[in-house]
């Protein structure tokens, strides 16, 4: 898993916004195959920034998505080059449809809610760096200048690839082995909303298993689901954190990836 620590300050600048500008009681929802600007995609159909350091937050519609990237290079005591890897947190907008059980980058339903090979937006989420707003990563911050607060309605969630194949088939790795889930295992995740400074806010919480083993369960998500968050409230953004029974002193083995798609907002404006 893509666990390496390094220092990381997230970039918050703001490349354009989309949202309508009326003050009507509309719903505003992600379009990834409408961006406001283009997004280029490499012949995998993933985003050809994914790892590019300094790579802007990305944005559509309303929506903010936090993002980390950057490939490393490795070099001896008399500094010569030994070799590189890439890594990256956050979000990402990918097109990939090979859903194979090697492809983290790809969601099990080959595409977004739109349909196979369209647009979809591939989350890792790291939990060394999900406390504070610094070096959170799996934050989606709604666009203040265009409301004076959001209520969000709905989101898609969907598994990634890898995730799935693993907690039902254990398939190993180089640095890490998960096992294959048994009675008792789960993958959460859950969403939770910001307040104005984008720190989380108490008592908020919506749940979904991507993986659901309790109770003599066998539930692997393997297709969109809709999930209905109008419980989170009048908000700024929403926060994303993961939680699985497959873990040691290190942290998860259960890879740490979703997808999504369609999410939905309410504009408030004050009164």
């Amino acid at each position: 898993m893509k666990k390496t620590i390094y220092g990381v300050a997230v970039l918050m600048t703001v490349l354009f916004a989309s949202c309508n500008s009326t003050k009507e009681p509309t719903i505003w929802t992600l379009d990834l195959t409408q961006p406001t600007s283009a997004v280029e995609y490499d012949d995998n159909g993933l985003w050809k920034d994914t790892y590019n350091k300094q790579a802007a937050p990305l944005m559509s519609q309303c929506f903010t998505f936090l993002h980390y990237g950057e490939v490393v290079e490795v070099y001896n005591d008399d500094n010569e080059f030994q070799y590189s890897y890439s890594y990256y947190m956050g979000f990402v907008p990918s097109k990939n449809a090979e859903a194979k059980a090697d492809n983290p980058e790809a969601c099990v339903a080959k595409g977004g809610i739109k349909g196979e090979g369209t647009p979809y937006m591939i989350a890792y989420w790291g939990d060394f760096y999900d406390e504070g707003t610094e070096y959170r990563t799996c934050d989606i911050v709604f666009d203040k200048g265009k409301a004076d607060s959001y209520i969000p309605q709905e989101v898609y969630i969907c598994n990634s690839a890898r995730v799935a194949d693993v907690v039902k088939n254990a398939v190993p790795a180089a640095s890490y082995d998960p096992r294959a889930f048994k009675n008792g295992d789960y993958l959460r995740l859950s969403i939770l909303a910001l307040d104005e400074n984008l720190k989380k806010m108490e008592g908020t919480e919506v749940v979904y298993y991507l993986a659901d083993f309790r109770n003599g369960n066998t539930f692997v998500n393997e297709d969109w689901e809709r999930i209905d968050l109008s419980k989170l409230g009048p908000c700024y953004g929403i926060t994303f954190k993961m939680e699985s029974t497959d873990k040691n002193d290190y942290g998860f083995l259960t890879p740490t990836y979703f997808a999504l798609d369609g999410l939905a907002v309410q504009p408030q404006w004050a009164k």
